[in-house]
């Protein structure tokens, strides 16, 4: 039939198209099940080496923690390159930075702080209490501190 000796009618060379063409689109089919069956242990694998690291890079935090906080505000003030203070002194921002490491934990060497702006008006509030208010909103929304502005923080009775 094939051999070009017997002349193929029209039924036969339809059903040898159709014949051709279920096997192209099965293999296409498996072709694709087996890119997505690799394309999800991959993604696992990634998640699992992502997740692996983050525990153990997690758990000694709060011990680096604990004397990085304490050296800007025992040590002299230095400003960091790139960073700009407003309305602030060298030792209030450090006690700021100090303060925002400490209450979201995380060390202050992995911090970038670009600026430091004084608050204009504070009604009955220290300023360290004003910087604990700060970075506890600045925690509580999920933003950096350096992405708010804070115009008045007032004590109310």
């Amino acid at each position: 039939m094939l051999d070009g000796s017997v002349p193929m009618g029209l039924g036969n060379s339809l059903l040898l198209s159709l014949i051709g063409m279920l096997v192209v689109f099965m293999e296409l089919i498996i072709l694709a099940f087996i890119i997505t069956l690799i394309s999800k242990a991959v993604r696992a694998a990634t998640e699992r080496g992502e997740q692996a690291p983050a525990p153990a890079a997690a758990a000694p935090a709060p011990v680096a923690a604990a004397p990085a906080v304490a050296a800007p505000v025992a040590a002299p003030p230095v400003a960091a390159p790139g960073l700009t203070l407003t309305d602030v002194d060298a030792p209030s921002a450090a006690a700021v930075m100090a303060i925002v490491s400490d209450k979201t934990g995380i060390p202050l060497n992995h911090l970038a702080f670009h600026s430091i702006k004084g608050v204009i008006e504070m009604d009955g509030v220290e300023e360290r209490d004003a910087a604990v208010i700060m970075a506890l909103v600045a925690n509580k929304l999920g933003k950096p501190v350096n992405k708010l502005i804070f115009k008045s923080i007032k004590k109310v009775d």
